[in-house]
């Protein structure tokens, strides 16, 4: 494993859309708070405290996923509600929209940058326990926001993938599979 640093948070976007990501750490310059001692976002990480975690042999054998035309996972359409708790303790309600095993798809109050590590806590569906998950927006259009999962045990993936389950599927190009 290579641990990416750029200086350049614009070339480490780039770098994490076009190679397999196998993780996340905490930035080792910040150590995990996005601010250098002067409180100036980190350069090392461009602010998020989170370094992304590359398998060496695939960063230029593998092509990306997204240049295929599919997915690891299948998003399926839902509507419930989430709360999203920022870096800096700020919480907030949302409507998740779509859902996949590694990710969703949110509607929240505010933009958040696209980089940014949050807190989600999904309520889903008839299911007791609030699942909570960090994620980093790794898209953003005005208030609509793709979340992918940093860190989920295997237990709350299966929750996810059991309550996809009979959820309508959406294709890479946006609409419902039937």
């Amino acid at each position: 494993m290579a641990l990416a640093r750029c200086k350049n948070y614009r070339l480490l976007f780039r770098i994490i859309m076009s190679q397999e990501t196998i993780g996340y750490t905490k930035c080792e310059a910040c150590r995990g708070t996005g601010n250098n001692p002067d409180e100036t976002a980190c350069t090392s990480c461009g602010g998020t405290g989170w370094m992304a975690v590359f398998k060496e042999s695939t960063v230029a054998a593998t092509p990306p996923v997204q240049s295929l035309g599919r997915r690891r996972f299948p998003r399926y359409y839902t509507d419930f509600r989430i709360a999203l708790c920022s870096q800096q303790e700020q919480k907030f309600s949302g409507r998740c929209v779509v859902i996949a095993e590694s990710g969703l798809g949110a509607i929240l109050p505010q933009p958040f940058p696209t980089g940014t590590v949050v807190t989600l806590q999904l309520s889903i569906p008839n299911y007791v326990t609030v699942l909570n998950a960090q994620a980093i927006v790794r898209n953003q259009q005005g208030l609509r926001h793709g979340f992918e999962f940093v860190s989920i045990t295997d237990s709350e993936r299966a929750v996810i993938r059991q309550f996809c389950t009979g959820l309508p599927v959406q294709s890479d190009d946006g609409r419902t599979n039937s």
